[in-house]
């Protein structure tokens, strides 16, 4: 028996596993990862001669005690607390717990069928509804009552430590100045700050069977985080998907169809989410470079263990961001801002 279901075992009563529709006799399948931020194994919980699970369970893969699994367990309790019944679109938090010098998260699972590529590809335009819909319905709450350091938490801090560790040539020191000017205005803008999930791609995306979008993954919540950035990345992600994207190169086409020039695709949708969410147009653009600026500052992150005052990066590291396709995101956007396509 492996280290969860042991856990599990022992732990039954205590965790009255029962309000789950947890049976008593389980097995598991492991997971691995490989994308190279991640720093965990991931187990689905089955009962014995099932195909469904019934719990996910997370576990560092060096047994430390992980800052992104915390912040998982905080959000996700937190977000079910925001709705009276919660919200069965994402997972509920079991256990959080030390368990043989392991941390474990134990949460529930969310089945249907997975939003993958060539579910996308079947029926692009209901993938972007279930998104918008979803993204839509999450709590939010306006700048004006949100906690006074928003700005520094959301935009600062991410952008400033990008800035220190990576090593950033003449040239992207001029992007990163470009970024900043260009963002000023969100700071006395009236903006939503959202539930924000930070990566709305797969694998994290399932079809439920109620015909709405479930998501799981929340090591990289915000509670108060930018609106529009989710959606952002969820119609990237169909880009992608769309166009069989493998490589850097094949990513910018896909992307520079769906968001560039007057016959850009997921404009509609960008338009939508600002409509419901009341966001003015003027503040899609600084929130859509600081998308991708984000999810950069993000992954150095991760990769330093969540540090959130990294040392500077060794060049293999950078040389591996200058490679990912956000990067590359990073820059076509800044390069292309007067073609986008709620501009044109």
């Amino acid at each position: 028996m492996n280290l969860v279901l042991d856990f599990l075992t022992k732990n039954r009563d205590r965790l009255r596993l029962d309000r789950y529709r947890v049976p008593e006799h389980l097995t598991s399948v492991m997971l691995t990862p490989r994308f190279r931020a991640s720093r965990h194994v991931v187990f689905l919980i089955l009962p014995r001669r099932k195909t469904k699970p019934v719990l996910v369970a997370k576990v560092p893969r060096l047994g430390d005690r992980s800052p992104s699994l915390t912040r998982e367990a905080a959000a996700i309790q937190a977000i079910q607390a925001m709705r009276p019944g919660g919200f069965e679109s994402i997972p509920q938090l079991v256990a959080f717990e030390e368990y043989r010098g392991y941390p474990i998260l134990i949460e529930t699972a969310l089945n249907g069928k997975l939003l993958d590529p060539t579910q996308v590809r079947r029926d692009l335009e209901g993938a972007c509804e279930l998104a918008l819909d979803w993204l839509t319905d999450l709590p939010h709450t306006e700048t004006r009552g949100a906690e006074p350091d928003w700005y520094e938490k959301q935009i600062t801090q991410p952008l400033h430590a990008f800035a220190t560790a990576f090593p950033l040539s003449p040239k992207e020191e001029q992007l990163l100045a470009h970024t900043q000017a260009l963002i000023t205005p969100l700071r006395q803008a009236a903006l939503p700050l959202v539930v924000e999930h930070g990566d709305v791609s797969h694998p994290n995306l399932i079809a439920l069977h109620t015909h709405t979008l479930g998501v799981v993954d929340w090591e990289l919540a915000e509670l108060q985080g930018l609106p529009a950035c989710d959606m952002f990345f969820f119609l990237t992600y169909a880009a992608f998907a769309q166009s069989f994207a493998r490589t850097r190169r094949d990513f910018l086409v896909p992307f520079n169809e769906a968001f560039f020039g007057p016959d850009a695709w997921a404009v509609r949708y960008v338009k939508q989410y600002a409509q419901r969410m009341r966001i003015d147009v003027q503040y899609l653009t600084p929130l859509f470079v600081l998308c991708w600026a984000r999810y950069m500052s993000r992954l150095l992150l991760r990769l330093h263990n969540d540090n959130p005052q990294p040392g500077r990066v060794e060049p293999e590291t950078a040389a591996w961001l200058r490679g990912n396709r956000y990067y590359a995101l990073w820059r076509h956007s800044l390069s292309h801002l007067d073609n986008l396509g709620w501009t044109t």
